[in-house]
């Protein structure tokens, strides 16, 4: 942009400021390589929140993980020297443990058979720890956490259909959820917890998006409507959405055995017209010539022809059928009612 004509030649490269700024850019070596230092920090965890704010999948039982991964690529990319990555890292885990972290993650990280079961994962005892802290916060029924506590045993130790060679090999390429409702059946009430706690969403995108629909039903002129109404009505709002993206997802695929998908009326369905619509983008005033005075469009089989006539300074149309020679004048229109 600096050294464009455009820039040189306006204004703003008069000015004192911008001639400062312009020399930053071009001259300054040192400005360069601290922004090659922020990416080098930052991309790591811009990572991380693109796998929270995806709403394509549940992110719990991967958050855990994607955090230790993205500090651990930070001080690889700063060549492990603990006095480079260490202010960077301790900013990281004051956000981190005091804000962000909760015993929810680190279940998540548990029943994600893909992370767990892994052998270059090292923090079982941590993610334990958060476990157990989510079934005593979760489940309220003491007997339940007793059971819960017993089938998680048999899955530590992938016992049962948790052992079965299928759903060995299936860990890492179904989705956390899947896999326990493939294989999680021999611990019905792990199953359940399971699915529930992988099921929750990590990032509150999902509700920042429905303040625009808030503001939209509670405007100044219905600042008195009752507060379970409001909610009913972005509660609706929101799960249309949901519902027309799905639709958008799916309307292209076709089930080549499904009944529904037969057009009973294929058959009758007539070959496309050759006359094509032209949009803006396809026609442009360097391509409109002017029009010839006199032109005659006959088609294959010569049935019909189409007369303009410019000759007496009117536009003249005349449709003559072959097969019973009706002529029809200027002054009726033989393409009403035509798409």
């Amino acid at each position: 942009m600096f050294t464009c004509d455009q820039w040189v030649e306006s204004r703003h490269a008069r000015d004192v400021i911008r001639k400062e700024v312009a020399a930053i850019v071009l001259e300054d070596k040192e400005f360069w390589l601290q922004c090659q230092q922020i990416v080098k920090i930052s991309e790591p965890l811009v990572r991380v929140l693109r796998l929270v704010d995806g709403d394509e999948k549940p992110s719990m039982g991967y958050l855990y993980e994607a955090m230790d991964k993205a500090k651990e690529n930070i001080k690889a990319r700063l060549k492990n020297k603990i006095s480079v990555y260490i202010p960077f890292t301790s900013v990281i885990d004051a956000r981190w443990d005091k804000q962000l972290h909760s015993p929810l993650h680190a279940a998540g990280c548990y029943l994600n058979p893909g992370i767990f079961f892994r052998p270059s994962f090292k923090k079982q005892k941590d993610v334990t720890k958060g476990l157990l802290s989510t079934i005593t916060r979760l489940v309220s029924d003491l007997d339940e956490q007793d059971i819960l506590s017993s089938q998680i045993e048999s899955y530590k130790k992938s016992l049962g259909d948790f052992g079965m060679a299928m759903a060995i090999r299936q860990r890492e390429k179904l989705s956390p959820v899947a896999w326990w409702e493939q294989f999680g059946n021999d611990t019905p009430e792990l199953q359940k917890f399971a699915i529930r706690v992988l099921s929750q969403c990590c990032s509150a995108i999902g509700c920042e998006r429905a303040w625009s629909t808030f503001e939209f039903v509670h405007s100044k002129r219905r600042n008195r409507i009752e507060h379970k109404r409001l909610n009913d009505l972005v509660y609706v709002r929101y799960n249309l959405l949901l519902r027309e993206r799905n639709i958008r997802r799916t309307k292209d695929y076709l089930d080549p055995i499904s009944l529904d998908n037969i057009d009973l009326m294929e058959d009758w369905i007539a070959e496309e017209s050759e006359f094509l619509l032209l949009t803006e983008e396809d026609v442009n005033w360097d391509s409109i010539e002017e029009p010839l005075a006199t032109m005659t469009l006959e088609d294959d089989n010569d049935d019909d022809v189409v007369v303009l006539d410019e000759e007496d300074g009117e536009n003249d149309v005349v449709l003559i059928d072959a097969n019973t020679h009706v002529y029809y004048g200027p002054d009726v229109n033989p393409f009403e009612g035509w798409e």
